[in-house]
Formats: C-alpha cells, structure tokens, sequence
C-alpha cells in the first residue's frame, strides 16, 4: 500500500502491518465468501487488533489520536481486499461511532464507544426507507415522545449488517411543521440497539454483490427508545447525518480502493500468463492501455480519497466540512471501481466472468458503489449546486469588451469604475445589449451583467427592460417565479441600438471580392 507523506509514523506502519494481515487471512475470506457466511474469523482478529477503535479516543479505549479518519481509510482498503469485511468495517465507522463521538454526551461516549471500540459492539447506518432513497430529508418513520421515552414507527430498507449489528445510527422525523421541514429540523437522531422490543429484521436482500452481507429491511413496531438514546437535540437529525455523510463517503471510498487493486492485480497476473496467437495477451497494447487506464484511476482515486480524509481529521473545508471533497472522492472512486473491475474481467476474458477469480466478485460489488451513499447523479448535483457557491470567487464571469484595435472580443476582470457606469434609462440598457450582442453573439444578459454598467436599482431596472420588452426591442427569460433573470436584444433591438456597419467584422485575410 502506498503511503502519503502526511500520514504520521503511526498511519505508515499500520499501512504495512494491515497489507500482511489481508495477505494472512484471504483464504479465510473467500472461504467465507463462497459459503456465503459473515466472515467472523476475519472480523474477530480485528476486533483483537483494536482497529475498530480507530474513531474513537483513548479515553474510551479507541486509537483516534493516532488513526483517526486516514486509519480508518487505510485499516478498509486493506480490509476490503477480504470480501464482505471492509463493508462491515465501514459501516460501523461510519454507523455510530463518528456520530456518538462528535455528537454524544460524555454519558452517551461511556455507553457505547468503548464497546464499540472492542468490536464488542457493531454499527449500522439506518437512513433509507421504502419510499425515501436519495431523498434523504423525506425519512417518514416518525418518532413520537411520550414522557421520557420516543415511540418509532416505521420501517428501514438496504441497512447493512443487519442482524450482527448491535447499535442502529437511525434517523426519524419529529416534526410535521412546515417552518421546521424547510429549516431542516424535523428530523431527529437516535441509536436504536438490537434486542429492544418491536425492533426486528424483515427481510434480508438478496443482493448482485457481497456474497454473505447481510442487508435488508428493518421493522419498528412502537419501538420505546429513551431519550438518553438520542443524540444531540430534537431537529438536530439533518446536522448529524450531513455530518455522518461526508465521514461515510470517504471511508466507503476507500474500501473501493482495495478492490480496485485486487482488480488490477489478477489481470496482471492473468495475462503475463494467458498465451493466445502466441505470445502473452499483455504483449496486445489494447491490453496494456486498459490496464495502464486502471491504475491512473486507481492512483487519482486514492489521492482524493486520503485528501478528504485529512480534511475531516484536521477540520478542513470550510463551513460544511470537506463536501466537496468528500463527494468527489466519492463519485470518482465509485465510478473508477465500475471500470477498472469491468475492464479487470475483460482483460481475462472468460475466466474473469467466471467465479474462480475475485475480479467477478469485485465487478458485481461495484454497481452498487455508484448508488449507495449517494448515487453517481446525486454527487453532481451536489457539486453543482454546492461547488459553484463555494467556487462563486474562483468563477466570476470576466466583463467581455471589444478591443478598440483588434475589434474582437477580450476578457477584462477589473470593476467598471463609477465615472464610466450609465444611468438606467432604454437607449443606455439597449446599448448594452447590442454591446453583448458583439462579444456574446450567442448568450443573453443577465441582470447581474447589466447592473455592472448602471447607476441604479433592480427594479428600475427591471421596469426598463419589461418596456423594452413590450416594444419588442428585447426577449426576456424569467424563472419559474416570473423573476427577470436574463434578457437579449431583439433583431430590431440592435438595429435601434447601431446600424449595420457597428457589428461588421471581417478579418483581415478575408478576400472582400468573395462577399457580399
């Protein structure tokens, strides 16, 4: 396993020391794994290793102080290289133990952490329901409280570890008012633990991947949860799991990384030895590309993995924490898995499709990297919606001004000094358009844009360009609100505004003879 250089000491041997420990115990892994059972002697030497502690502080008897988020990341690549192993282990990382430790009470830490620490105790992340997916503030299990307790009722779907989890990072909403759905403060955290009365296991799924997970459906009947049970406060829900989720991304990412190695290390091995027309199939260049691709993605991907784990172990990025990190790492690392794992089997050919090899195991666990934890089209719309706000400096548009000279357009970043700004008026709004017309042929306006070159408020503005607008001298574009947002000079706008000979432009090795 490669190491970054900033991982402490401590991260650098536990890199090693968890490569020898997938090394030892892989037959027990895919003995498991074709017995389709929960890998228990794997998972109990971890448990005697103390990495399941690797969230947790000392105080509670965890490693934190010296693992932290990077370990985590580095004890589940190694560990997913072990079939279902890596998916128990992330998710009772990123089922109970980050959200206990960030968001507990010192009694709540007593409780639970040190258990946790142990492997005494599992985590499971509960978040979608049979109507709710990608809708994650839509959670319908209610919770109701009654005294000092909270009746929940409802149901989970797609929980991992169900049955061998002990602790259920659950979410249930507490409020149906509609001020605190658009504060997002109607839902609410809880740990629900295993073997309280009305919890029970539904259904287990049977799933395209990980031979021997155990996912399915949870079933809540008026389940009594005391609040000593629920973390933080009421409404607090949507705060924790955006919390939980950036920790979840990241660490399930790093499991795809182990597998994406395993990946590339059979159709190595494969074809150095697969002799067809003579010679070894890694001698075909088409061969050789798919497996030089597989590990460009692997190596971006691991980068952006460790990345958004050192931002959430320092504190970085910013007022929501490493997000855009996180879901980059995310939705390349999974999207990465899809093809490396794809092109792993092709690279073998009929045996990769067959299950003597892991790379078929690998091909169909990773469909599901690209739904779970958020899906591929999810991810961008976070890194849209969230990264061009937070990007909003970075990405200012430039004021596009033809060159006296050249007469072509040129892209400018200063401000409009206020001696050169026009007062509001339709011959100056006009003007401007026909302006844009030059050097945006193609684009309308924005307000924004307009409001650069004006002395004037919006809705001044807005009566101006509505006039324009009736006299047909301008085309607007409005939201769904009917708010003006963008605006474009008409064909008889430009005309008003400069006579043809204005937008004219012939470069200078064009043969006039040939126009007209």
């Amino acid at each position: 396993m490669d190491k970054f250089p900033w991982w402490n000491e401590t991260q650098k041997k536990l890199a090693d020391e968890v490569e020898a420990f997938a090394d030892q115990h892989y037959p027990d892994a895919e003995e498991a794994a074709w017995k389709k059972q929960t890998p228990w002697k794997v998972l109990n030497a971890i448990k005697e290793k103390g990495w399941f502690g690797a969230l947790i502080p000392k105080k509670y008897g965890g490693l934190r102080e010296e693992l932290a988020i990077t370990g985590a990341c580095i004890i589940n690549e190694g560990a997913s290289r072990l079939g279902v192993v890596g998916t128990i282990y992330g998710g009772s990382m990123f089922g109970g133990a980050h959200q206990i430790e960030t968001f507990g009470t010192d009694e709540q830490r007593k409780k639970w952490l040190p258990a946790m620490a142990t492997g005494e105790k599992i985590g499971a992340i509960c978040i979608t329901e049979p109507p709710v997916g990608s809708d994650a503030a839509a959670v319908a299990t209610e919770a109701k409280l009654e005294g000092d307790e909270y009746i929940i009722t409802g149901k989970k779907r797609f929980t991992t570890s169900l049955g061998i989890a002990d602790i259920y990072m659950f979410y249930a909403r507490t409020s149906e008012d509609p001020k605190d759905r658009a504060a997002n403060r109607h839902l609410t955290a809880f740990i629900i633990e295993k073997g309280m009365k009305g919890f029970t296991v539904e259904k287990i799924n049977e799933l395209c991947g990980g031979d021997g997970l155990l996912n399915g459906y949870l079933n809540l009947d008026g389940v009594r949860v005391p609040v000593s049970n629920r973390l933080a406060g009421e409404g607090d829900g949507w705060t924790i799991m955006m919390s939980g989720l950036n920790v979840e991304r990241t660490i399930a990412s790093s499991q795809l990384l182990g597998l994406m190695r395993e990946s590339i290390r059979f159709a190595h091995f494969h074809s150095q030895r697969r002799v067809q027309f003579g010679q070894p199939t890694f001698l075909a260049q088409t061969n050789q590309f798919k497996i030089a691709d597989m590990i460009m993605r692997l190596k971006t991907s691991r980068l952006l993995v460790y990345y958004a784990a050192h931002l959430l172990d320092i504190g970085g990025g910013g007022p929501y924490g490493p997000v855009i990190e996180a879901t980059v790492a995310k939705l390349l690392t999974s999207e990465s898995f899809v093809w490396t794992s794809a092109n792993a089997m092709q690279v073998m050919g009929g045996d990769g499709w067959t299950k003597f090899y892991p790379v078929e195991a690998a091909y169909r666990a990773s469909k599901v990297t690209e739904i779970a934890a958020g899906t591929s089209e999810v991810m961008r719309m976070i890194l849209y919606r969230l990264g061009t706000r937070l990007m909003e400096g970075e990405i200012q548009p430039p004021r596009r001004v033809i060159h006296p000279e050249l007469r072509v357009p040129i892209d400018r970043f200063d401000q409009v000094p206020e001696s050169e700004k026009l007062k509001i008026s339709e011959d100056n709004v006009l003007k401007l358009l026909a302006e844009d017309y030059r050097v945006n042929p193609g684009l309308y306006m924005s307000r924004e844009d307009l409001l650069r070159y004006l002395k004037g408020t919006e809705e001044e503005l807005d009566e101006v360009l509505m006039e324009l607008e009736e006299k047909k001298l301008a085309v607007l574009s409005r939201d769904r609100r009917g708010v003006i947002k963008l605006a474009n000079a008409t064909y008889i706008g430009l005309k008003k505004a400069h006579p043809l000979e204005y937008y004219q432009y012939y470069p200078e090795w064009v043969n006039m003879d040939e126009l007209f």
